[in-house]
């Protein structure tokens, strides 16, 4: 081999030596990082294995309590408070969230509490008969009892007030009168007024009291008086519709059936706290949001809106958590919502979230496999540069030694 050939050849070999090191240099940051992601990986997932979630007592069956992931509906449900107590959740200002169906009943009642439970398909009329004579030699013995009932009703109203002037005792001399303002002029149950005979004109008995507990009094003989006269209602709206209305006993769910005493409490406990405290729930629907209503799809255009913790479990626990969102419960002994909070509340428990750390175990076993896959392909790619290496080094050492004979044989020519 020629002095030029083997300068040229040498100088090859370094270039590949050189780009064979920086190779090597290159895949062992690459694995550099991948033990950095393999660190990261494995702290994700011993976090994760500290994952709890909260749960709350939902009655027992015999003498094993049951409990259930914590949630709006599970927590404010009826169910929850004939089993254990009734819950309400509050916003940092005190007002009561509530589903929009309820938002919607109490916005509607306009403050009727009879007319917030008819737009729930309830009643707090605990009668079982209506109106169906023509005149007062027709009632049966059942219609007698129910008017003297509903008398006793009006009384306990008027003497919690101080009126005396419809005390006396008399025939049955009230009536209901239907108002509405719907669009095809029929009635909801709830609307109207009870009115009385006073000289021969029916006069409105309008509510005088100052007191819950005369407001309850009232509600109440409004309530019999409509279920037991408002049987026949029939007429032709303002823009010309027929309409017919009858109060069906059978079509809610009435204080007659004592099943629906507890919901009918329950409601009466929502309704009051609504009336007191003011209320907000979350929508899907854009022109209904304002101060009652937030709108909470997951995008509005580009901008991000509220969650809505009514239907996502994890937002509602976190809000929880964070004091957005604060619970109270109702005191059967002080008749109030009571402040508690998921650390104090003996019917909330902390526990393992299982079904979080399986996922978390799913994610790390999968994680870790693509690196070690990733791994051992630069661990072959660092073995095929090694063999390379070792080639390019044993023939470079050969033609080095080459060279430097042939170098070694020029200066014994011209010395």
């Amino acid at each position: 081999m020629g002095m030029a050939a083997s300068q040229a050849r040498l100088l090859s070999i370094t270039a590949r030596l050189t780009n064979n090191e920086n190779s090597g240099q290159s895949i062992s940051y690459s694995k550099q990082r991948l033990a950095d992601q393999t660190q990261q990986i494995t702290n994700e997932y011993n976090e994760a294995l500290d994952a709890t979630k909260l749960t709350v007592l939902t009655g027992f069956n015999g003498a094993v309590a049951n409990y259930e992931d914590i949630s709006y509906n599970t927590m404010t449900s009826l169910n929850m408070a004939e089993s254990t107590k009734q819950y309400v959740v509050t916003d940092t200002k005190g007002r009561i969230l509530v589903t929009e169906e309820l938002a919607d009943a109490f916005a509607k009642s306009k403050g009727n509490y009879n007319l917030f439970l008819s737009r729930l398909g309830y009643s707090q009329a605990d009668i079982k008969v209506q109106k169906t004579y023509a005149d007062s030699s027709q009632k049966s013995e059942a219609q007698a009892e129910t008017e003297q009932k509903i008398h006793e009703a009006w009384d306990k109203y008027f003497k919690s007030v101080g009126i005396t002037k419809y005390m006396p005792e008399h025939d049955f001399g009230f009536s209901w009168v239907e108002t509405s303002d719907l669009d095809d002029g029929s009635f909801n149950i709830g609307d109207g007024y009870a009115a009385y005979v006073v000289d021969g004109k029916f006069e409105p008995i309008n509510y005088e009291g100052t007191t819950e507990e005369s407001k309850d009094l009232y509600d109440y003989a409004m309530a019999l008086t409509e279920a037991y006269l408002r049987v026949n209602v029939n007429g032709t709206s303002d823009t010309g519709v027929a309409f017919h209305e009858q109060y069906d006993l059978g079509a809610y769910k009435s204080a007659a059936d004592a099943d629906n005493n507890s919901a009918l409490k329950y409601y009466k406990n929502i309704f009051n706290k609504m009336k007191s405290s003011g209320y907000f729930t979350y929508t899907d629907t854009p022109s209904k949001a304002n101060d009652h209503y937030i709108y909470s799809e997951t995008t509005k255009g580009t901008s991000k809106v509220a969650k809505n913790p009514l239907k996502d479990n994890y937002t509602f626990e976190g809000a929880l958590r964070d004091g957005t969102l604060r619970l109270e419960y109702y005191s059967t002994s002080e008749k109030i919502f009571k402040t508690t909070n998921i650390s104090d509340d003996t019917c909330i428990q902390e526990v393992r979230d299982e079904r979080a750390i399986a996922k978390a175990e799913s994610k790390y076993n999968q994680d870790m496999a693509a690196l070690e896959s990733q791994d051992k392909k630069l661990d072959l790619e660092l073995k095929k540069l090694d063999t390379e290496h070792n080639a390019l080094q044993t023939e470079y050492d050969s033609v080095k030694s080459v060279v430097d004979k042939n170098v070694e044989a020029s200066f014994k020519i011209f010395s």
